[in-house]
């Protein structure tokens, strides 16, 4: 193989998922010569830091990076990453998390058969503690051999949305589920290749996860792309900031590249899954970074890119307890999004209900 795939982890105090996450890469049928693992570590203080070093040692496709200083979240990590790495494509990885045994192989053939600048595919949100699997939402039919259940979303209850309008008409339309049609092709899909993000819009409503793609080198480093400042909605930002500007994008509607670890236990749970003020007000930040970056696309573009996610942010907040302050916070926030993000009467609608939403929770709220 001439080409060497550079995948980058971000690592702060994940000890005891760690090898697990790592071994994944080892032992990609790729070979794992043909692969750069850069590992780079936040600060962590659980032996995390032993752990990479002992990889770096053992394996000559293992890099150790330690940061002399915590930066909080992923995003500084993944860029000491990106501005390390070697390879000619570039890949990510959450530690606690894992690759199947042939997704670099089969993303790279993807994505370099196809001359394309990056590839992405399915993944599956994996219950540690619960047993379940679920199949990773997408627009499209798929016949996996495995009838995984489909990924499935909390119906909001919150206030004074009606539940009818909500279960009927916003969630639906959010994650592209059609009162009348169920998906947007006629029977099952399994790749989907197109030369720009224009000509198959329904791509942003999946998952905007970096772990499971593959991005050529050049899309990156030539455009600039970098993960913003944000400790949850950064995944979304880069992921779309690099599917606008890629030439040449495949999608593989029926492969898992990739386990997502959903671990529900008070005391084993990231960053990104503590909910608090500054995770939903990153989050309302990123959607804004993004709806800037679809200025000059189409309406389509400008809606699906930033739509899909408002539900998550919805049902996330409803389920927290918020002080009157922090919500006055959350609710400039929306507004601000609010102002920019008018392209239809739909999108109106379903900011209307948010900002009703928080204000009437702000009034009835006795803190």
């Amino acid at each position: 193989m001439e080409d060497k795939i550079s995948i980058i982890l971000p690592i702060f105090n994940v000890g005891d998922h760690l090898r697990g996450g790592i071994d994944s890469l080892i032992n990609q049928t790729i070979g794992n010569e043909n692969l750069e693992i850069i590992m780079v570590n936040d600060c962590s203080t659980d032996g995390s830091g032993e752990i990479i070093d002992e990889y770096a040692e053992k394996y000559d496709c293992c890099i150790a990076i330690h940061h002399e200083k915590n930066s909080g979240a992923a995003f500084t990590p993944r860029n000491t990453g990106i501005d390390a790495c070697t390879g000619d494509y570039i890949m990510f990885l959450d530690p606690d998390d894992r690759y199947t045994p042939d997704s670099c192989e089969t993303l790279y053939n993807a994505v370099k058969e196809n001359d394309a600048d990056m590839a992405f595919a399915r993944f599956r949100r994996i219950f540690e503690y619960g047993g379940n699997v679920q199949k990773s939402y997408s627009p499209y039919e798929d016949d996996l051999e495995h009838a995984y259940p489909d990924e499935t979303f909390e119906t909001p209850n919150f206030l004074n949305v009606s539940d009818f309008v909500w279960d009927n008409f916003i969630e639906r339309f959010l994650y592209g589920k059609d009162l009348e049609v169920t998906y947007k092709r006629d029977g099952p899909i399994d790749k989907i290749i197109i030369d720009e993000i224009e000509q198959e819009p329904d791509l942003l409503k999946m998952a905007p996860s970096v772990w499971s793609k593959i991005f050529k080198r050049e899309l990156i480093m030539d455009n600039n792309i970098r993960f913003q400042p944000y400790i949850s909605g950064d995944d979304m930002a880069f992921t779309l900031e690099t599917l606008l500007k890629a030439k040449g994008i495949v999608y593989l509607n029926n492969f898992m590249c990739y386990d997502y670890y959903i671990r529900d236990l008070p005391d084993d749970k990231s960053i990104t899954n503590t909910v608090n003020v500054r995770l939903l007000d990153d989050l309302m930040e990123s959607y804004i970074y993004c709806r800037k970056l679809t200025e000059g696309y189409s309406k389509e573009i400008q809606t699906v890119s930033v739509n899909p996610h408002l539900l998550h942010w919805m049902n996330t907040w409803k389920g927290s307890p918020f002080t009157k302050d922090e919500n006055r916070l959350l609710l400039k926030k929306v507004n601000k999004l609010k102002k920019i993000h008018q392209t239809d009467t739909k999108t109106k609608m379903l900011l209307s209900a948010m900002t009703t939403a928080i204000e009437t929770s702000i009034f009835t709220s006795k803190a």
